[in-house]
């Protein structure tokens, strides 16, 4: 199965957990979780230049647009395409981290809108109630 579908069904459960019971120890875990989802997830400088020297010298950038690059240029290039690759590797669980994250800070804004509306007295308009 795939790794970003169960990420995200871990997730709607913790949410909806979240949601219905309003427990602040299922927020903080789902908020823990969803930060160190988006920080394994980000693009690694490490893991990008580890790809770019394993590419074979047949399919590195050689050109732009017809003209010949020097070495340290096609070197470069390369580097910068791995980089983008590496950037694309982990975008959806960047995304769905960041959603989640989203959503747990509006929520409490949801609940509001959603719910009943209660009116609260204060002690001095219930004070003058019983004085009348």
């Amino acid at each position: 199965m795939n790794e970003t579908l169960l990420l995200g069904l871990a997730f709607a459960v913790l949410l909806a957990l979240e949601w219905r019971y309003r427990l602040k120890s299922v927020r903080v875990t789902t908020a823990f979780i969803a930060l160190v989802v988006w920080l394994y997830a980000q693009p690694n400088p490490t893991r990008a230049a580890r790809r770019a020297l394993e590419v074979p010298p047949a399919e590195r950038v050689s050109g732009i647009r017809g003209n010949a690059l020097s070495e340290y240029a096609s070197g470069v290039r390369t580097m910068e395409r791995a980089a983008g690759d590496d950037a694309m590797i982990f975008d959806k669980e960047r995304l769905l981290s960041v959603g989640v994250l989203l959503w747990l800070a509006c929520s409490p804004v949801f609940r509001r809108v959603c719910g009943a509306f209660v009116e609260t007295r204060t002690d001095a308009s219930v004070g003058d109630e019983i004085g009348s």
